[in-house]
């Protein structure tokens, strides 16, 4: 992505002034100008992408688990987890406070005209009512599945309450996602597909600290 002093590779500068879609205007024309001169422009997006990638860390770190004992150590992996996720909501929130303090000491409306953020910012009503609107959504359906379950609960009727042993609201993209993900390595890498893997000697059985451990395939 970044030019070397001998010409190779590209600009970043380049990159982004030749992002312009039909509904964007100059597009990113102007944003190297923005990250090269505001610090607190700087920050929040570095802000921002780190704690993205500290949420994506706490999701992989129990899905994949990088070390044999972990996936059976239910204690480590809940504070693996809520510490990630912890972290990364902290980063985010710094990106939007520095995002904030960049749009009130550093941007200079009258130099961005029609760029993307120029375009965002005079949506923002129409963005933010939308956004409010799904959160009423998301807010008003999750309460409701709430109530749902605790009339039936009070009535006594668990067999028609949404759970995992009444009725199921499964996933099924995300178990279409896993699906394919299972069935590729048979034709890709099939050593992949074992319990555990071949550098810790393969097969279902794996030893720590002198406990016999067996690791199970999620049958259907």
């Amino acid at each position: 992505m970044y030019r070397t002093n001998w010409g190779i590779g590209h600009g970043l500068k380049d990159i982004l002034e030749a992002h312009k879609g039909p509904f964007t205007g100059q597009g990113h024309k102007g944003l190297y100008e923005i990250l090269t001169t505001s610090w607190h422009a700087q920050l929040s997006l570095n802000l921002a992408m780190l704690g993205s990638l500290t949420i994506v860390v706490a999701h992989h770190m129990y899905s994949m688990p990088p070390y044999p004992y972990l996936a059976t150590d239910y204690g480590t992996q809940l504070s693996l987890f809520t510490h990630h996720m912890w972290i990364g909501g902290f980063l985010i929130v710094g990106a939007a406070a520095h995002a904030a303090i960049f749009m009130v000491r550093d941007y200079d409306p009258t130099t961005r005209y029609n760029d993307l953020l120029d375009r965002v910012l005079r949506h923002r009503d129409a963005i933010i009512s939308h956004l409010n609107w799904a959160c009423i959504f998301l807010g008003f359906h999750s309460f409701g599945l709430y109530i749902h379950n605790d009339t039936m609960s009070a009535l006594g009727r668990p067999q028609d309450m949404f759970s995992d042993t009444a009725i199921q609201l499964q996933p099924v993209f995300a178990q279409w996602i896993q699906n394919t993900h299972a069935l590729a390595p048979g034709a890709t890498a099939p050593g992949a597909t074992a319990s555990t893997s071949l550098t810790w000697g393969g097969g279902d059985l794996i030893v720590v600290g002198g406990n016999d451990r067996k690791w199970k395939k999620h049958k259907k």
